[in-house]
């Protein structure tokens, strides 16, 4: 008799923080890159329903109109004794338990067991740490003394790796030796996903092909018959991945150069997703956009078009605090005529957004010159993204963004590249390919 009101007031706490939690305001981003301050009341094959949470009637935004959901939440690591680093540059903590033919059995403390493709597999590090920029040809163990092993990774579990060496043999390493595995480029590690992107509290991310909620539970479909009851209260992200915007740092391009003021052709060419220093996100002025890639003067990025998108959008700015060293300019490119072209981009500005209709064309270039001196010509292309359609109406604007507007498309370029001490035409096709 005692234990019932105290039982009961456990049950209303709790019943009222779930409530409470159902009732949490979220951040809707669309397709045309406009966001609301939203309550979410459900997401399923019909679209992804809201009410506004300044008060309102309940309305269904459908999937060719959604872009993400986001919550605040604080930015933490990804917990586990590891951190498995994927394609497109999702990462999963937890540690390793088989392999099975071609593919890897994880197990994470968010999502359970699942299985991972060896083509979406780029590298397992201790927390905190990064991938490697560079894609080898083979798999390579790096030990905590510093020793490497070489080969191709013939079994894996929580216990140790197996190896198999050039020569012929295995070698086992135990994986409390393990300091980093990273796993060769294979064919199809470059596949656009389509789906939904969560994000964890836990800096963890995952690619599932359908979500959908369920009381205060989301549920992840990450293959036939597999299927991921997660809390909402783990979930801070909610995104469409190549539906109605397919971001560019998704997509591998068909072409990557930098060349660096002394020296010759360098690689990487561009960090996606990450700064130009390798840290996870895009940050200007202590503000993170999860999409974006880093680059640095002499710079040239290219993509092939397939007529799926009607128009390209982007923002960019100077990397960190360069003072008055950075002197960029950017230039974007459709086929070989250039659309875009903005001189004397200088530090700590945040520029107007760039929408560009595509036209047809089968070639996308983007360009950072860094004229005489590129010493701190580290620019940052931000949320730049392909849209199934051109927005209509204008992009919003922001009070940080640069006062000197977006200049209009040119039909020559005002300087051509300058790779000092670098070969003849190395923006021209000769430099180094994309990893």
């Amino acid at each position: 008799m005692i234990r019932r009101p105290f039982l009961f007031g456990i049950f209303l706490v709790t019943a009222c923080a779930a409530a409470a939690f159902g009732e949490e305001k979220w951040l809707l981003t669309t397709a045309q890159f406009k966001t609301e301050s939203v309550l979410l009341k459900g997401i399923d094959s019909s679209g992804v329903k809201v009410a506004p949470a300044a008060g309102g009637g309940e309305r269904t935004v459908a999937m060719d109109d959604f872009l993400d959901l986001t919550r605040s939440a604080p930015t933490l690591q990804p917990t586990g004794r590891f951190v498995l680093h994927l394609a497109g540059g999702d990462q999963l903590g937890g540690e390793p338990v088989a392999l099975k033919g071609d593919s890897l059995v994880w197990r994470s403390p968010d999502v359970g067991e699942i299985t991972i493709p060896g083509s979406r597999m780029v590298a397992i590090t201790a927390p905190g740490k990064s991938p490697p920029s560079e894609r080898q040809h083979e798999d390579i163990v790096r030990l905590a003394n510093g020793d490497t092993v070489r080969g191709i990774i013939a079994a894996m579990s929580g216990d140790k790796v197996t190896v198999q060496v050039s020569g012929g043999g295995n070698s086992d390493v135990p994986m409390t030796s393990v300091a980093a595995i990273n796993f060769a480029a294979t064919p199809g590690n470059g596949s656009a996903l389509k789906g939904f992107r969560v994000r964890f509290d836990d800096g963890s991310s995952l690619v599932g092909a359908e979500a959908k909620l369920d009381g205060n539970n989301l549920v992840l479909t990450l293959g036939r018959n597999a299927e991921r009851k997660i809390p909402l209260t783990h979930v801070v992200a909610i995104e469409q991945v190549n539906g109605p915007v397919s971001w560019l740092s998704f997509r591998p391009p068909t072409e990557a150069v930098y060349y660096r003021f002394l020296g010759g052709p360098q690689q990487p060419a561009a960090y996606m997703d990450r700064s130009w220093g390798g840290q996870r996100g895009i940050d200007f002025k202590g503000r993170i956009f999860a999409h974006g890639i880093a680059v640095h003067a002499l710079s040239r990025l290219t993509w092939t078009l397939d007529g799926k998108y009607e128009a390209f959008r982007t923002r960019y700015a100077i990397e960190g605090d360069a003072g008055g060293l950075a002197d960029a300019t950017v230039r974007i490119r459709l086929d070989d005529k250039v659309v875009y072209e903005k001189a004397h981009v200088r530090s700590g500005r945040l520029s107007p957004v760039v929408l560009l209709d595509l036209k047809g064309a089968k070639k996308l270039t983007l360009e950072v010159d860094g004229g005489t001196g590129y010493a701190q010509d580290a620019l940052d292309w931000i949320e730049p993204a392909l849209l199934k359609h051109m927005p209509t109406e204008p992009p919003q604007t922001e009070p940080d963004e640069s006062a000197d507007g977006v200049t209009q498309p040119t039909s020559a370029p005002a300087s051509q590249p300058v790779a000092p001490r670098a070969e003849p035409g190395a923006l021209e096709g000769k430099g180094s390919d994309a990893k």
